[in-house]
């Protein structure tokens, strides 16, 4: 008979035995003279029958730990551990360390009253039915408390185990197979609960390999995200040094005379246009970036959807790895959007004090002919220069912008800044007089002639142009998400976040 058979065998003799000592019809047992206490019994003694405990026994070593009965089997296991580790730990010996570590604990309950042994029995059906009921019961673990509990039992009947035996031997009999049918069910729980525990690993598995490769790619551009940051802390740290030039050029221009004015208003139309084109790239690269952070993010959390039941079951969250990138580009973005809206503002009203004050110079200088002809020669230099400027920007004006890679569409927000920069210079032409500006009057009528054109370029060209562009890149399966914020801009009239809008999405569609 095994271990796990006896087991029922020698529980059903213990009660069978307490029966019979309380019904008092059978003959008294012959008194058995009291022997010194084995080492079971020592040991038992140090702990109650109430208690449920777990042991180990290697090469003259032990360990145990005991709890209140009724205290959680598993946990007790797992709060054995340590204990057992620091034990095996104390062999110097690596065979025999390894070994200790190796050999699984029993769990038992120390030896009852051999008079009232129902106690006892009921402490070992808990045991028998932490194992046959819990997947993460360890197989070895049972066998070995088996075994204890065998011999606890043993000992517990004493001399009186063979007339037990025959007295008993009809009804187990009857129960010689209820150990295999127990082992049975038990096997096939344990079967179930490995099969589901497989089915879980693999699922962790190939949550793993999904989130591994989503964290390599949001890694993989975090260098261009600190590219990026660099360059827009060296852009937001000259915020003050091109507020310094305004300054500068307004306190300069309210000394000028009428032939210094010329050199200001081009130094603040070339200033301006420097300001509206470097936030412009920087504009460009935070959004094209942002937009990689989020489609990365979306492509994520849609493949994280076939595990949704998993990750809610383990309580794991869907974590955002490009939160952080995402918050501080949008305020990179949002920070050059507002410098640009503060210098354009600043320069407009520069301009509109140049004109008043050019104006005011003309009146004075309306019958002062003297002072005119010793401006000739000044006058005549500064001419030159606003011609050559003039001639050069007309050419630009009409160059075709480059293209994007994939859909061949032109990018259009250096285009916009050129034509905005053309049309700055119309108040000052408009107040040119013979005899007073003449200098500027040949590059004036060079510019007069593309003013018309710009203001039509602007308004009306440039919007068609877009919202045509837009059409046609819906059509490729570019983002909806870039075109909606192009498409909001138009509605709004703000063409210059329109066209960068528009610029940002065509870069995307290269990618």
């Amino acid at each position: 008979m095994s271990r796990r058979q006896s087991i029922p065998h020698v529980l059903g003799l213990l009660m069978f035995t307490a029966g019979a000592v309380g019904c008092g019809t059978d003959e008294h047992l012959p008194t058995v003279p009291q022997a010194p206490a084995s080492a079971l019994e020592s040991a038992a003694s140090a702990v109650s029958s109430s208690d449920v405990c777990v042991e180990v026994i290697h090469w003259a070593k032990s360990r145990q730990l005991c709890k209140p009965r009724g205290y959680d089997i598993g946990t007790l296991l797992a709060d054995f551990k340590p204990t057992q580790e620091a034990m095996c730990n104390t062999f110097t010996d690596a065979t025999i360390r390894s070994d200790c570590h190796a050999r699984p604990p029993y769990v038992f309950i120390p030896k009852g009253s051999s008079t009232n042994p129902g106690d006892w029995v009921a402490g070992t059906e808990q045991v028998q039915h932490y194992f046959r009921t819990s997947a993460s019961a360890s197989t070895a673990v049972y066998e070995r408390s088996l075994e204890k509990l065998d011999e606890i039992a043993d000992d517990m009947l004493g001399p009186a185990r063979s007339e037990l035996e025959r007295r008993e031997k009809s009804v187990a009999n009857s129960r010689s197979h209820l150990g295999d049918a127990l082992k049975a069910r038990a096997d096939a729980d344990r079967g179930v609960a490995v099969a589901t525990l497989g089915t879980q690993r693999e699922t962790l598995n190939a949550y793993r390999s999904a989130f591994n490769v989503y964290q390599g790619s949001v890694q993989a551009l975090e260098p261009q995200v600190t590219t990026l940051f660099n360059t827009f802390v060296t852009f937001r740290d000259g915020e003050a040094a091109v507020f310094a030039q305004l300054q500068d050029i307004a306190q300069r221009a309210s000394t000028a005379t009428l032939a210094q004015l010329a050199p200001l208003q081009m130094e603040l139309v070339a200033l301006s246009r420097a300001e509206s084109q470097a936030p412009q790239q920087l504009w460009l690269d935070t959004r094209r970036l942002a937009h990689t952070l989020s489609q990365l993010h979306v492509e994520h959390h849609r493949k994280m959807d076939p595990y949704a039941a998993f990750l809610t079951q383990n309580n794991i969250p869907r974590v955002d790895l490009t939160a952080r990138s995402g918050a501080i580009l949008n305020s990179i973005s949002s920070y050059t959007d507002a410098r640009y809206a503060r210098v354009a503002e600043a320069v407009k009203k520069l301009l509109a004090g140049l004109t008043e004050r050019q104006g005011a110079l003309v009146s004075s200088q309306a019958n002062a002919d003297t002072r005119q002809t010793l401006a000739t020669a000044a006058m005549l230099k500064a001419s030159e220069t606003f011609l050559a400027n003039a001639n050069t920007r007309t050419t630009a004006l009409w160059q075709m912008p480059p293209k994007s890679t994939k859909l061949k569409l032109f990018f259009l927000s250096a285009k916009h800044v050129d034509f905005e920069s053309i049309l700055q210079l119309e108040p000052l032409c408009m107040h040119v007089s013979p005899t007073s500006t003449a200098w500027m009057e040949t590059g004036c009528i060079a510019l007069r002639r593309q003013f018309t054109s710009a203001r039509n370029y602007v308004n009306t060209t440039l919007p068609n142009m877009v919202r045509l562009n837009v059409t046609q890149m819906r059509r490729a399966g570019v983002s909806e998400t870039h075109l909606a914020d192009v498409e909001t801009h138009l509605a709004n009239a703000n063409l210059r976040q329109a066209v960068l809008a528009h610029d940002a999405a065509l870069r995307a569609s290269d990618l």
